[in-house]
């Protein structure tokens, strides 16, 4: 393959496409549920890998591309690319974390407004003929009022806490560091994550899925939350244990669940939460929508060249 060339692993918008092709690159795009071995294939010749979490990118596939100079990471988390070896192996790898801002945080609210409201469960109500139903289960809260604890502020996760007191609902975070001046601008605590998930009626997390983040919040965490509290999770799936959180959804002590991530993606068939109708499930959807997929695929092809010509890309996260 002559020139440079850049393998595209997953969809992204045409726009990021366009752009690479327009500066002369030779794109090749996987269709779309490729597996590792399908890039695995064709890695010799590549100087450029966009990815955007399905498929991991291995030490081994590092290895045996010797022409790859950089990973580029469509979205934030890094977390299916081995890091370590980028480093030894002296690979590139970057991300988009500033592109996918607002359009996470819009979707945290959309899935949170709607656990709290039963949006999902009314509808499938409204369309089995069930409208009686909203003089009994279908009866839902407010977010005025609430305490809503944020685990995690980084971009999101401030922009998140920002409209959450839109909705003139009280905010308490916990981040591994403080962060007074945003505590100050926009009128949140900090707290300990045991005493925030003691004091939160709705917990939303916010956290990278690193190996300290796996399981965070265990059965014991759990056990510390309000009786009926909602749980939201715009994160990693790992950082709930899946099993611990079923249990206290069937139980009650979790009245609510919104969910778009999952210890297992895509979520299998046998998952208990596919029937449960106190929780919202999504596709690991937070970062799709138009305007994010947009800037995404713009800034990570730009990152990707800027890296193979050499130079140093916006948002590095291995250099």
């Amino acid at each position: 393959m002559p020139g440079i060339t850049v393998v595209v692993a997953e969809p992204i918008n045409e726009v990021g496409v366009e752009y690479l092709k327009a500066e002369g690159v030779n794109v090749v795009e996987l269709p779309p549920g490729s597996s590792e071995d399908a890039l695995m294939e064709i890695i010799e010749g590549v100087d450029g890998i966009i990815s955007r979490g399905s498929i991991r990118i291995t030490r081994e596939m590092m290895e045996k591309g010797g022409r790859l100079k950089v990973v580029g990471v469509h979205g934030m988390g890094c977390d299916h690319v081995d890091l370590e070896a980028a480093r030894e192996l002296g690979k590139v790898v970057c991300n988009t974390p500033d592109a996918l801002t607002v359009t996470v945080a819009e979707m945290t609210m959309a899935i949170m407004l709607s656990s709290i409201r039963r949006i999902v469960a009314a509808d499938k109500a409204t369309r089995r003929g069930e409208w009686n139903r909203k003089y009994g289960d279908l009866i839902g809260g407010e977010l005025a009022g609430k305490t809503v604890g944020i685990v995690g502020l980084g971009r999101i996760g401030t922009a998140t806490a920002r409209r959450v007191k839109a909705f003139d609902a009280d905010v308490v975070y916990w981040s591994r560091t403080r962060k007074p001046e945003v505590e100050k601008e926009m009128g949140i605590r900090w707290m300990e994550l045991d005493g925030l998930l003691g004091a939160s009626d709705i917990v939303s997390l916010h956290v990278p899925g690193t190996p300290e983040t796996h399981r965070l919040i265990g059965e014991r965490e759990i056990g510390l939350m309000k009786d009926g509290v909602i749980l939201v999770n715009m994160a990693r799936g790992r950082v709930v244990d899946e099993a611990a959180m079923i249990k206290a959804l069937e139980s009650g002590k979790i009245k609510a669940a919104a969910l778009d991530v999952f210890e297992e993606e895509p979520i299998g068939a046998d998952n208990p939460l596919l029937g449960m109708d106190n929780v919202i499930l999504t596709p690991h959807l937070g970062a799709c929508n138009l305007e994010g997929m947009t800037r995404m695929a713009l800034q990570v092809a730009e990152g990707v060249l800027t890296s193979i010509r050499g130079g140093t890309p916006e948002n590095p996260v291995v250099i």
